[in-house]
């Protein structure tokens, strides 16, 4: 393979600093000894753009070649902590076989038509639609900025001109221009498509490849969110130094050890340690060498879990632990497959739940998995939110060792599903009783006397009864405080004087505040009432619920208030929450408003406040504190 000869302007810079082979040594990763042994090798275009790349570039860009970032594996990725991040997407293809067309269709959330284009490819069977490959390249830059790295998105709604520190490039490696610009007439100032002609002969140059080549420092906080892109690019070694001693209960450590296959079954009770239990065993697992999925329904509580396993004292690798929520999977392998979705002709829970993961049985059931995204063992956290053909789409992607651990509570089953499934999957690997941990270490003792005398009132029969332990959280001088508001009451004002008081009063910071109500629209009002003051949310409007933007950049780290849907903190815990009860909607479910209000009133790891507006709870909230 012939590389062009060094452009002037790159020569000074890069010259001192190369190895013998040419290369500068230490900023690809991996090693091209590595790279030339991979399992399943570098295409023909791959290759010859990181070389490219690896020639001309500047010694203070890093390259990564085909890097993990949470299994997603994007071609080659480019990074300069002071400039930017460059993600490419390379192709082999002959563009003879490929075409476009216009195509418009209704969206029902914006209730408008909207035009698109569609692509195709040529094949035996005659004219395939396959995904844009933009939208592929730019695929890797939003589950970057938006979910791994959520305080980017915080950054970007701040100031959405920070997005200018991203850029996406499209490399067809055996392409000519003429091909491409008949193709595609998308052109981005941060966006690049181009051949196998720009980086050969006389005219090539890096400059055409990359947008920030003549840039020396970008104004975004690149620098600050750098170290945490970098993390996923090229996940560290987590040595057992690096945990924080955690002692683990003698029901809790039975359940972290690796059990090759075996699917195991787990009941635990609110603030039971369940989430530590799952961060606990992945580090096990992975310590052993072994490819681990952490797989929930939530968008937003992977995170939590994340930062549970960076607490346990083993040493593994980061890239052997992998985490998304289940419908984020399946964007993910449809996307990096070429594959559409297919087409919604039915309601949205069948569509979620059974057309979509059925889609995913038989494209893998034809070998369809070009990224080889295998484990050996899924962790599912929150299983009562998971049907049966999530589990049966999940079981496509184990490898031999076959390794599934199921953790469910059905006190905070809140989408009502139906679990007996799991109870009755003779044919299955679920063998033995059910596990149970029963006893709520993160509830203090005299509030979960209020949750159990909640559950027991409204959710009789359901599920475990928490045990207590005892002077657990009664040494952190916990409150629980509960207001009935009549019609009249303006519950926007009620809480922010409630907020001000934590804040000012009692000199408790904003960022240890959730405010959680049950709905988007409640929630909007919220947010409104409190500005200036700036919020973290993940209130949703219609247009924006494809995105989930406010989710993706819902975390813990965030300085800011928090406030929630008691949907997307499940899972999650805070140690003040002040909770918002409105009156039970029109045709709601009474059953699924319980479990919803009792999950709620479990997040606490210290102070909660309640206001009630639903006459339904108003005899038992009486038996409450009215004050702190």
């Amino acid at each position: 393979m012939t590389i062009p000869k060094l452009s002037p302007d790159n020569h000074a810079r890069l010259e001192q600093s190369r190895d013998a082979s040419g290369y500068v040594p230490g900023r690809i990763f991996p090693s091209w000894d590595k790279i030339n042994n991979f399992k399943t090798p570098l295409t023909q275009g791959e290759l010859y753009l990181a070389k490219f790349l690896d020639t001309h570039l500047s010694q203070d860009w890093e390259i990564f070649v085909q890097p993990y970032l949470n299994g997603d594996r994007p071609d080659i990725v480019i990074g300069n902590p002071k400039i930017g991040i460059v993600v490419y997407e390379v192709k082999d293809w002959n563009l003879d076989l490929y075409s476009k067309s216009a195509t418009s269709y209704y969206d029902k959330t914006l209730k408008k038509k909207r035009a698109y284009t569609e692509y195709h490819v040529k094949t035996a069977s005659g004219n395939q639609k396959i995904p844009s490959p933009i939208k592929q390249a730019y695929r890797y830059i939003e589950n970057l900025t938006n979910l791994y790295v959520p305080r980017i998105s915080s950054d970007i709604k701040k100031n959405p001109k920070n997005k200018a520190a991203f850029s996406a490039g499209l490399y067809f490696h055996n392409a000519s221009q003429i091909q491409i610009d008949d193709l595609f007439k998308t052109r981005s100032k941060y966006l690049r498509i181009f051949c196998g002609e720009t980086l050969r002969g006389k005219e090539a140059s890096i400059e055409k490849i990359n947008p920030f080549h003549q840039i020396e420092h970008s104004w975004s906080p690149i620098s600050k969110w750098y170290p945490e892109i970098r993390f996923w690019l090229t996940p560290p070694y987590h040595s057992i130094e690096q945990g924080t001693k955690i002692t683990l209960s003698p029901d809790q450590r039975r359940h972290i050890t690796p059990a090759p296959d075996t699917h195991q079954r787990l009941r635990g009770v609110a603030g039971s340690g369940k989430t530590l239990v799952i961060a606990q065993r992945a580090a096990n697992i992975a310590s052993q060498g072994k490819k681990v999925l952490i797989i929930t329904y939530n968008i937003t509580l992977w995170h939590y879990i994340r930062d549970q396993i960076s607490r346990a004292r083993f040493g593994f690798k980061w890239d052997m632990i992998e985490f998304t929520h289940f419908h984020g999977l399946i964007k993910n392998y449809l996307s990096e497959n070429g594959i559409k979705f297919p087409k919604n002709t039915t309601s949205d829970d069948e569509y979620l739940d059974d057309i979509l993961p059925s889609f995913v049985v038989k494209s893998l059931d034809r070998g369809i998995n070009v990224k080889n995204r295998k484990y050996d063992a899924i962790l599912i956290d929150e299983g009562q939110d998971f049907c049966r053909s999530y589990y049966d789409m999940l079981l496509g992607f184990m490898t031999k060792n076959d390794e599934i651990l199921f953790v469910m509570d059905e006190r905070q089953n809140l989408y009502k599903r139906e679990y007996s499934w799991v109870d009755s999957m003779t044919n299955s690997k679920f063998r033995g009783p059910w596990r149970l941990l029963k006893e709520s270490y993160r509830l203090p003792e005299r509030l979960l006397v209020e949750t159990n005398r909640f559950a027991n009132k409204f959710l009789p029969g359901v599920g475990a009864t928490p045990e207590p332990i005892p002077f657990q959280g009664d040494l952190f001088a916990p409150h629980y405080v509960w207001r009935n508001l009549g019609r009249g009451d303006s519950y926007e004002s009620k809480i922010r004087l409630a907020y001000n008081w934590l804040t000012e009063g009692k000199k408790i910071h904003p960022s240890d505040i959730i405010v959680l109500a049950h709905s988007h629209s409640i929630g909007w009002k919220l947010v409104e009432s409190f500005k200036p003051l700036e919020v973290n949310h993940v209130f949703e409007e219609d247009s924006e619920s494809p995105t989930h933007k406010h989710k993706m950049s819902f975390w813990m780290g965030d300085s800011r208030l928090k406030m929630s849907t008691i949907h997307s903190f499940k899972g999650w815990e805070l140690t003040n929450v002040i909770l918002l009860i409105t009156p039970l909607p029109k045709q709601a479910d009474v059953e699924a408003f319980d479990n919803m209000i009792y999950t709620s009133m479990t997040r606490t790891r210290s102070n909660l406040i309640v206001f009630n507006l639903e006459p339904r709870y108003v005899e038992y909230g009486n038996q409450w504190p009215s004050e702190w």
